[in-house]
């Protein structure tokens, strides 16, 4: 059995507003994911502010949780509503994520977890006080997206060890990669952009568009 949790309980500090609720195309943007998530797992869990909660229409099938103070508290609100032994973790902030990317990331083969990434694309530098300190070699260095797939036991094992000792990571493999298990790469694209500033919105709103 194999269920999705996507996160839709960010406050949006850096836009501004809740964006997983902005409408592009006659639809709140967190249901993009969802409807994939729909085709392809046995559970699909929607993690939502707690104000929310009640008024956020979904299809039935959706299950809706509260949502925690950080987005590692809301993860973790949101796998312990399964009994999925696979558990796949999504932004509902990056809509552009594809159905193939959901079902590479849920086989999990001989791993722990598996995320989409793709390789910078970029010269790195290594800045401080607007003064460049070093240039960083971007051979090995790849950039994480969602989702993320994982073993829920290892999972859930992990978020409780981190929470007793108040570590916090920037995604779900962090906390994998902290207490020494397998986490693969697959690709994923660089159109699977994550919805963060202003003037990400009429690139994801254009992009949008060939889906509906």
């Amino acid at each position: 059995m194999k269920a999705c949790v996507i996160l839709a309980a960010g406050e949006g500090k850096r836009l501004g507003l809740r964006k997983q609720f902005i409408e592009l195309h006659g639809k709140p943007l967190f249901m993009y994911s969802v409807e994939k998530a729909l085709k392809i797992f046995d559970e699909v869990i929607l993690v939502l502010p707690k104000d929310v909660l009640l008024n956020v229409s979904v299809p039935s099938e959706v299950k809706k949780v509260e949502g925690g103070k950080e987005r590692q508290d809301s993860v973790l609100n949101g796998i312990l509503e399964t009994e999925a032994e696979v558990v796949v973790v999504h932004d509902a902030a990056r809509p552009l994520a594809t159905e193939e990317m959901f079902r590479e990331v849920s086989n999990l083969g001989d791993y722990e977890g598996k995320i989409v990434a793709v390789p910078s694309r970029d010269t790195l530098k290594e800045v401080s006080s607007e003064t460049i300190l070093k240039t960083i070699d971007r051979t090995h260095i790849w950039l994480a997206q969602t989702p993320q797939g994982f073993r829920r036991k290892v999972l859930i094992e992990c978020h409780f060890r981190a929470r007793n000792e108040g570590f916090y990571g920037t995604d779900d493999a962090s906390l994998l990669e902290r207490y020494g298990h397998k986490v693969g790469v697959v690709m994923g694209s660089y159109w699977n952009v994550k919805l963060t500033y202003r003037e990400d919105l009429p690139f994801i709103e254009r992009l949008l568009a060939k889906e509906v």
